[in-house]
C-alpha cells in the first residue's frame, strides 16, 4: 500500500478519503466533494494519469461542462492534496492508497482471500461519471469470476452475503460444501431466494 511521510490519503468504497497526517483510522476526511472523490478515484486506478480531455470524458461522458468546472474541481483536489496532482497531465504526484487498486493487485496475484476482505461492494455506488461506472463494473465482474474459480466454499459463501441473488454464486458454494457441512443451509436458503427472482 503507497504511503508517505506524510500519511495517507485513502478513497474507499463510497467513503471520504482520508486526510494526511495519521493512519487512515485516524485521519479526518478529507473536504471533497463527491465529483473530486471521484476525480481522485480514477487518478488512483490509472497512475500514469489522463489528458485534460480524457479526463473530463471519464467524468462527464456527453454532458456539457464548462472548462472553468472542470478545473475549479481540480484544483480544489490539488489543494487537498497539497498539490499532490500533476498540472500538464492530470496525475498523482503523491502517494494515495485506493482500496479498489488493492483489489485488483490481490486478484492480479491469484490471492482471492484477500482481495474479498479488501472488496467493499460497488465501487462509489452513487456516481454515474462513465469512468467510476467502467471501474465499478470490471471490479465487480473481476471478483465474482475469482469467486467462481475458487475451490474454498468460504469465498463463495462470502460473496454471497453481498450478492443475495446471483444464484450462480449459491450453487458454486454448494458444489464446493460437504454433505454435512451445515452451511449447506445457508447457502440453499440464497439459492431458494434468488430463484424467485
Amino acid at each position: 500500500m503507497p504511503s508517505r511521510p506524510a500519511g495517507r490519503t485513502r478513497p474507499r468504497y463510497g467513503s471520504p478519503a482520508s486526510a494526511p497526517g495519521g493512519p487512515p483510522a485516524a485521519a479526518p476526511p478529507l473536504p471533497l466533494r463527491p465529483r473530486q472523490l471521484e476525480i481522485l478515484t480514477l487518478l488512483a486506478l490509472e497512475r500514469e494519469g489522463f489528458t485534460p480531455g480524457r479526463l473530463r470524458e471519464a467524468l462527464y461522458g456527453e454532458r456539457t461542462v464548462t472548462a472553468s468546472t472542470f478545473k475549479a474541481e481540480i484544483s480544489h483536489l490539488r489543494r487537498a492534496l497539497d498539490g499532490g496532482v500533476a498540472t500538464r497531465r492530470y496525475a498523482l504526484t503523491a502517494p494515495v492508497s485506493c482500496d479498489a487498486r488493492e483489489v485488483l493487485r490481490a486478484l492480479e496475484r491469484g490471492d482471492a482471500e484477500t482481495a474479498l476482505g479488501l472488496y467493499g461492494g460497488p465501487l462509489l455506488p452513487g456516481s454515474q461519471a462513465p469512468g467510476i461506472e467502467e471501474w465499478r463494473t470490471h471490479l465487480e465482474v473481476a471478483v465474482r469470476e475469482a469467486v467462481l474459480a475458487s475451490r474454498r466454499p468460504e469465498h463463495a459463501l462470502r460473496y454471497g452475503e453481498r450478492a443475495p441473488y446471483d444464484a450462480e454464486v449459491h450453487e458454486h458454494a454448494l458444489r464446493l460444501l460437504d454433505p454435512g457441512d451445515t452451511r449447506r443451509a445457508l447457502a440453499a436458503g440464497r439459492l431458494t431466494t434468488a430463484l424467485r427472482y
